[in-house]
């Protein structure tokens, strides 16, 4: 079996020396995303650690990165976790960074790295069992290819053009290097499976001889990834690459979707059907629906997301709840904590 590694990005907002070097180049960030659902923290980290333990106690490494700040109770002596600091594998051009965008695109640089990888956000945790096989088959990441031709740009004030055209941006860098006609043709089962559900089947249905990829459902979860992937994007669009990685996030940029995207657009995945619930944060009246979640075995992870929208006071309305409903969940330290 392929040794599988976990990676999983996480900052400190309220370091004193982030805090600084913030403050410092946030004028010259003009059209760049800097809201507060970007940097603003869940006290649930630990957790992370407790369901991994839990419920992937096969993972072969978790590398944890940060900044350089990590957090006071994580147990630096444990076997199979390994720490990353940005500048350990970031060129120095690129630092310090607070997009992170920039600190994905990089990833396959980290030292002793395997190829096989599921790279997480800190607000993505595991919720119930998985087996290796959930995240990697036949040495062939994961995934659900499913189509779409409607992730059209929505601007709005507080939230600007989100992610609609790094993901626009991402369908241009894939479609001038493949041939979707040709793709489905090399695996017609691929892109005709009952994995896509009946919505994704008609989907395929009426792009059928299509040329141009137009689009993907993207999912706000774990994503599996071969290192060999990012190597190759990399190789293929070198100065895309390096024009993405900005110090704040900007409008038209690659993000790590790009990859999934790329391996989609080359085959180079299992069509698989995942289960996972996303919740975004706008208000204090999801709280409800993330507990029922939490609780639901048969979701294998879930993501907590932090947007903008979302105001201080339901912000932490929902953040305490969910520290209570964890605690009653992962009650036990792991071994990656003090």
């Amino acid at each position: 079996m392929n040794k599988i590694d976990f990676v999983v990005t996480w900052l400190d907002s309220s370091d004193p020396l982030w805090q600084e070097q913030y403050q410092q180049y946030k004028p010259y960030a003009k059209t760049a995303d800097t809201g507060k659902g970007r940097y603003r923290e869940m006290n649930i980290f630990q957790y992370w650690f407790r369901a991994v333990e839990r419920y992937a106690p096969w993972v072969n490494k978790v590398y944890l990165v940060t900044n350089g700040k990590f957090p006071d109770w994580i147990n630096k002596e444990c076997p199979k976790l390994v720490l990353v600091k940005h500048e350990d594998y970031i060129p120095k051009e690129f630092l310090p960074t607070f997009n992170s965008c920039t600190i994905e695109l990089h990833l396959h640089r980290i030292k002793g790295l395997s190829e096989h990888f599921v790279y997480f956000n800190d607000d993505i945790l595991l919720n119930g069992p998985v087996t290796p096989d959930y995240f990697f088959k036949n040495g062939l990441p994961c995934d659900t290819n499913k189509e779409t031709c409607f992730n059209v740009p929505i601007y709005t004030h507080t939230e600007r053009f989100s992610i609609y055209m790094s993901m626009l941006a991402n369908l241009g860098i894939v479609n001038a290097h493949f041939n979707r006609w040709n793709t489905v043709r090399q695996s017609p089962s691929k892109w005709f499976g009952l994995h896509l559900g009946i919505k994704g089947l008609l989907m395929s249905a009426i792009l059928m001889k299509q040329h141009l990829f137009v689009g993907f459902s993207n999912y706000h979860t774990e994503q599996s990834y071969l290192k060999s992937t990012f190597e190759e994007v990399w190789e293929k669009e070198p100065d895309f690459m390096d024009s993405s990685c900005t110090r704040f996030r900007e409008e038209v940029i690659a993000n790590p979707y790009l990859f999934r995207y790329w391996q989609l657009a080359k085959n180079a995945f299992y069509p698989m059907k995942r289960r996972f619930a996303t919740f975004h944060f706008t208000d204090r009246s999801v709280a409800p629906c993330i507990k029922k979640a939490l609780f639901n075995l048969k979701i294998a992870s879930i993501c907590l997301n932090d947007t903008s929208l979302c105001p201080d006071d339901d912000f932490e309305y929902i953040d305490s709840h969910l520290t209570k409903w964890l605690e009653e969940k992962y009650p036990e330290k792991s071994s990656f904590e003090l």
